[in-house]
């Protein structure tokens, strides 16, 4: 596996972790949500594309909070 392979799959890993810690939030919902999103963006090629939706989701990560 690539670098960037491993790269979105911590990501991936770490926002399913995160669903443990919802309170407030549809739990299914949003898995669902990084399910799709996550299937969006394997069709991405673009480089730039790919390290854009990459700090989309450690933005988030990082503020709990959508973006």
């Amino acid at each position: 596996m690539s670098t960037r392979q491993l790269e979105v799959l911590r990501l991936y890993r770490d926002l399913l972790r995160y669903s443990q810690t919802l309170k407030y939030t549809d739990v299914n919902f949003y898995l669902t949500r990084i399910k799709q999103e996550f299937a969006k963006g394997k069709t991405l090629e673009n480089e730039d594309d790919i390290v854009r939706q990459l700090a989309k989701g450690r933005e988030f990560l990082k503020n709990k909070r959508l973006i």
